[in-house]
């Protein structure tokens, strides 16, 4: 099996401490990297039984620090990025919207900034996968497309 290096970020989150653990477990040589702020979505708890796994590795970092984006990605070369991290909450995001717009824009757009500069343009085996909030992608329109997906179409 390859030897990948996979960055997850937001990894300690309820959803993404299933994919950590998924990662973790399934893929014993991959080595995968959770990124995350740990701020009030982000629970190390959530992954006490993956945390001493040699193949897991727990970064303190947020994905709007592009300095900390840009070494990490030159120090660990990673093939593939699931990017979890986001700000969510509607009634969050009515009262700060400025740290919705840094958190799923431009801490998206520095993570795939970085990516891009790793590779160079030879993404060959390369995958960079974003999932995110209704807050980002809008809600489901009656087709059960977002209506932001279906207002492009």
């Amino acid at each position: 099996m390859d030897n990948k290096s996979i960055l997850i970020t937001g990894g300690a989150g309820f959803i993404g401490s299933h994919v950590v653990r998924l990662f973790v477990n399934k893929y014993p040589n991959y080595k995968v990297f959770n990124l995350d702020k740990l701020t009030y979505a982000g629970n190390l708890e959530n992954l006490k039984d993956v945390e001493n796994k040699p193949n897991y590795t727990f970064i303190k970092g947020d994905i709007t620090d592009e300095s900390v984006i840009n070494n990490l990605f030159l120090e660990h070369q990673f093939d593939n990025v699931i990017h979890l991290a986001a700000e969510s909450h509607v009634d969050r995001s009515i009262k700060d919207p400025l740290a919705f717009i840094k958190t799923n824009v431009i801490g998206t757009t520095i993570l795939l900034n970085a990516f891009k500069e790793l590779w160079q343009q030879n993404f060959a085996n390369k995958l960079f996968y974003h999932v995110s909030t209704d807050e980002v992608y809008g809600s489901l329109g009656e087709t059960g497309l977002f209506n932001s997906l279906a207002a492009a179409v």
